[in-house]
């Protein structure tokens, strides 16, 4: 008997006799985007075999009417009042979690902005930027303004205590509720009144238990912003923003499993390039204050700590350190994804694409490699450039076969 679920619906497939294929015919969803088909087999045996594959899902767009400007709303930093909407006539934006790279737009005239104040970018009616207004330019009293930003993250580029918010609920509920815990305790319900941001609000949408310490802690003080964009690198976990009820939301969520397709071999695609190096790390050795922990990386891309197991990967040895033996084991993987970064895509595309969003890339030689956009650039003309982090493939088999 062979299954598939697909697009949450179980089916049994039927044995084509001529092809020897198991075979159903299914009705295509409405919404296109990346579908994951699940395939379970079992014999007279009752023995099972399982395969997940994802299936692309084209559908048409409705028509529209598209323009290269770019206009920005300022809001006040205090009270999220509106100052004013202005258009761009140059602009080099820049979301990129991973280098914190600063974005530069210029207007013409004075629009009243301070640094500090929240801004959002729009094309063709959609935000495609949240910011923070870093430094205001203006030489000789010319009329061009150029505003240096930062991303809207940057609103809790701050040192956070460690235990304001206890970290039990890293292991027990979720490293987003952590996050919007400290949100909360800092930016919004602070007892300092003052300094609160009142038109804030914190949404979790998912809850992502995970046995690690919060890192780059220094006498209990760690930089919320810092802690914030190791999560979306290792975690996949997204912020998301927009106004809703008066408010500035924020949504939390991890987005593993919401990834669309990328096809490199499209038109609309463009300046596609793509970088490997095939050494990786093989060991990862953690030491702790009590005992040592050590993970092994295989040929088959699991793990193992069996130090003598046949099927280890050759590779560099990487150590690390953690405080808790408890903690190694999320330090040793958490280490291991590092091996992403060997493997670099950078394209432009027509479409917008938040940074966080999990992609699955389909190359040129027909690999389907899974990643994230972790930096977009926009500027005044139609087209967006993306460069992809956290390749979550690894290259084992293409070093064995160049081994061969």
């Amino acid at each position: 008997m062979v299954q598939v679920t697909f697009n949450g619906v179980t089916y049994n497939l039927v044995k084509n006799v001529q092809t020897g294929y198991y075979e159903i015919e299914v009705e295509a969803p409405s919404v296109g985007g990346i579908y994951t088909a699940n395939v379970v087999a079992t014999d007279s045996l009752n023995n099972t075999a399982t395969l997940s594959k994802d299936i692309q899902i084209l559908t048409k767009e409705a028509p529209s009417i598209e323009t290269d400007n770019l206009y920005m709303w300022i809001f006040d930093w205090r009270d999220f009042s509106v100052k004013t909407a202005v258009e761009l006539i140059e602009a080099e934006i820049v979301e990129d979690e991973e280098t914190n790279a600063p974005s530069n737009v210029t207007i013409i005239g004075d629009s009243g902005a301070k640094s500090g104040d929240i801004v959002a970018i729009k094309r063709n009616g959609e935000i495609v930027y949240w910011g923070i207004i870093d430094e205001i330019q203006n030489e000789n009293g010319e009329a061009k303004f150029v505003y240096k930003l930062k991303y809207i993250t940057n609103l809790f580029d701050q040192g956070v205590w460690l235990n304001q918010v206890s970290t039990s609920l890293i292991r027990n509920t979720g490293v987003e509720d952590y996050i919007a815990g400290q949100i909360n305790a800092n930016f919004i319900n602070n007892t300092d009144t003052f300094v609160n941001k009142t038109y804030l609000q914190v949404n979790v949408l998912t809850h992502s238990p995970k046995n690690i310490q919060v890192s780059n802690v220094e006498n209990n003080i760690f930089n919320l912003h810092t802690w914030m964009s190791n999560c979306t690198q290792l975690y996949d976990i997204e912020y998301r923003f927009y106004i809703a009820n008066g408010k500035l939301n924020i949504d939390i969520e991890n987005v593993a499993q919401s990834k669309i397709l990328i096809d490199t071999n499209f038109g609309n695609i463009s300046d596609y390039n793509e970088v490997i190096e095939t050494q990786v790390t093989a060991k990862v050795w953690v030491l702790t204050d009590t005992n040592d922990y050590k993970l092994y990386l295989k040929n088959d891309r699991t793990t193992t700590t069996n130090q003598n197991d046949p099927n280890r990967a050759a590779g560099k040895v990487d150590v690390v350190y953690t405080a808790q033996y408890s903690d190694a084991p999320q330090a040793a993987l958490d280490a291991f994804k590092s091996n992403s970064y060997n493997h670099n895509i950078t394209f432009i595309y027509d479409k917008y694409i938040p940074v966080g969003t999990p992609i699955a890339i389909k190359t040129k030689n027909q690999a389907i490699l899974d990643s994230y956009i972790s930096k977009v650039t926009i500027n005044s003309g139609r087209f967006y450039q993306y460069e992809c982090g956290n390749i979550r493939t690894n290259f084992i088999d293409k070093i064995l076969k160049e081994k061969k």
